[in-house]
């Protein structure tokens, strides 16, 4: 086992790298009640996919307390970690315990008793245990071997009570598994659990190492997409009409407007709850943002599916919404439930019986599912498809609107989703308009491929560079710019972040993804010296100047 001796800059990285930021499963299996040993094997790729794959001196982890939950104070007498390469892909741990090390267990990376702490009980919550290294570990990620956590809980806490931990569950997805022995240290076995604790390590990058640091953020990530997120019980658009309107940018422009007419709706669709019709054809082509339909799916729980087959969906999030396959336009998109063959309090789609140019779709007197609101709450809405030659238009008509569906608290969604990971705009009061989306692009993106190692190259990727660019750049120099904003000069949204002033080095890029490597010489006289890039493309389409820039990198030259 390896351990550090100097160090730069301490800092922290949670892993899995996925669940960072997000609530993962739970098991009350690691921290329990009673004597334990656990295997933990994170991928490297949670490390590196977080610009850390230099190589670090692990000095303290921390583990997470279950989302939702409060600890109590308890105190375990006597707890070991050991902290190792794993011998072993972390799809494929052994139950053997010592097959899983690359060396054999000797001094424990810390020995000890461990006290919890006090959380708020958030979702995702606070480190509840944290525990300091008495022998650091040095680990190098992008070396490719996982690493192994040991965790060896000799005796039960006092007083004996067990924490839920926040965990990942599906190895694949969260890159981490765990192999354990509750009940017993002794074991030269376990089992195999997907329930592999999500921690935080403390560590600082190892003296020498040669660094890359990402920060800032490109332009621009525009949406196709917009639309409100109403909690339960607040829609506010009874009464009103919302009109969706192509803007010529690849996207739609809402505009919310008082008073509403529902043309009285024939050809019922008999949904029952969680369904979706039939293909129902246009009398012509509709038209909306990036594509065009001659026919739709209608969704029982509120949306309107554009394209690919639909299947039915209650929202419950923009996330889960703008992840889904299909384009859908959302008058209301949530928990509802049609009468099905009752045929009465369900969904119609027909033509408008006064213009043949418009199609309509309505909910009439749909109540949410488990509702329980006395008397009944129920929506009665309607979907105008407008054919209006190059320029199609959508009306959502709200006489009444109801959300207070048992599921997902009543979320319910009003706008237009263009599905398949969809960029997220972030949800804009419809009432407060216009609002308008445009086409969908992502951000100017720079990563480094490789570190300023000494005798070697320092290598660098940009992606998403418009094909409709005339140049695109890469520019790295000596001086950094925290971020001086652009928009004084025609880009707002956009930063420097390489100081231009002093010496540039630039290189050609093209479109729409580019690597280059610049060669890092022998010499350590530069280790330590920084060096800054960042991309830029100069395109007319993208704003007044015609330029968009990328985030920046510093990168740290090293010997390791």
């Amino acid at each position: 086992m390896v351990h550090g001796t100097a160090t730069l800059c301490a800092q922290q990285i949670g892993v899995p790298a996925v669940l960072v930021n997000a609530e993962g499963g739970a098991t009350a299996n690691v921290w329990r009640a009673g004597p334990n040993r656990v295997q933990c094997l994170y991928d490297a790729s949670n490390f590196t996919s977080q610009d850390t794959g230099q190589p670090m001196v692990i000095d303290s982890v921390q583990f997470r307390l279950g989302g939702g939950l409060l600890s109590t104070i308890v105190t375990y007498p006597s707890v070991e970690i050991h902290l190792q390469n794993a011998a072993v892909d972390f799809l494929a741990p052994s139950t053997t315990f010592a097959a899983n090390r690359s060396v054999p267990l000797t001094t424990p990376n810390y020995a000890g008793q461990v006290t919890t702490r006090t959380v708020t009980g958030a979702t995702p919550n606070g480190y509840f245990i944290r525990i300091p290294l008495t022998r650091p570990f040095l680990y190098s990620p992008e070396a490719g071997a996982d690493l192994l956590m040991e965790i060896v809980i000799s005796a039960a806490p006092l007083p004996l009570v067990s924490h839920a931990i926040s965990t990942g569950f599906v190895p694949a997805l969260h890159m981490c598994n765990s192999v354990r022995s509750p009940g017993s240290i002794a074991a030269l076995t376990g089992a195999i659990s997907p329930f592999c604790p999500a921690v935080r390590f403390g560590y600082a990058n190892a003296l020498g190492a040669a660094v890359n640091e990402s920060y800032g953020t490109g332009c621009y990530d525009h949406a196709a997409s917009l639309y409100e997120l109403f909690a339960g019980g607040t829609a506010d658009l009874s009464g009103k009409k919302v009109t969706l309107t192509m803007n010529g940018q690849g996207g739609y422009t809402a505009t919310t407007t008082a008073g509403v007419v529902i043309v009285p709706p024939t050809g019922g669709l008999s949904l029952a709850d969680d369904a979706v019709s039939n293909l129902q054809p246009l009398p012509f082509t509709f038209q909306f943002p990036g594509g065009s339909t001659t026919g739709i799916f209608v969704d029982s729980n509120g949306s309107i599916g554009l394209s690919g087959t639909a299947t039915s969906s209650i929202g419950g999030s923009a996330v889960a919404v703008l992840a889904l396959p299909n384009v859908r336009l959302m008058p209301s998109m949530q928990d509802l439930v049609p009468d099905g063959f009752t045929n009465t309090d369900n969904v119609f789609a027909h033509v408008d019986p006064g213009n043949p140019s418009i199609y309509l779709i309505t909910w009439r007197n749909v109540p949410c599912f488990g509702s329980v609101a006395t008397p009944r709450l129920a929506s009665t809405f309607q979907v105008a498809l407008i054919d209006s030659g190059t320029n199609d238009r959508v009306e959502f008509r709200f006489q009444s609107l109801a959300n207070d569906s048992s599921s997902n608290s009543g979320i319910a969604l009003t706008g237009f989703s263009r599905g398949s990971s969809a960029h997220d705009p972030g949800s804009s009061d419809l009432t407060v308009g216009p609002i308008s989306s445009r086409a969908e692009t992502s951000r100017l993106r720079l990563v480094a491929t490789s570190r300023a190692v000494i005798n070697t190259n320092l290598g660098f990727t940009a992606s998403n560079i418009p094909a409709s660019a005339s140049l695109s750049l890469l520019v790295m120099g000596l001086g950094q710019d925290l971020g001086t904003d652009l928009g004084s000069v025609g880009a707002a949204g956009c930063s420097a972040y390489v100081l231009v002033q002093q010496k540039v080095t630039v290189r050609l890029l093209s479109a729409p993804t580019s690597g280059l490597s610049f060669a890092v010489p022998n010499s350590s006289v530069l280790v330590g010296q920084r060096v800054y890039t960042q991309a830029v493309a100069f395109d007319v389409a993208q704003n007044a100047l015609g330029m968009i820039s990328s985030n920046g990198i510093v990168s740290l030259v090293g010997s390791l």
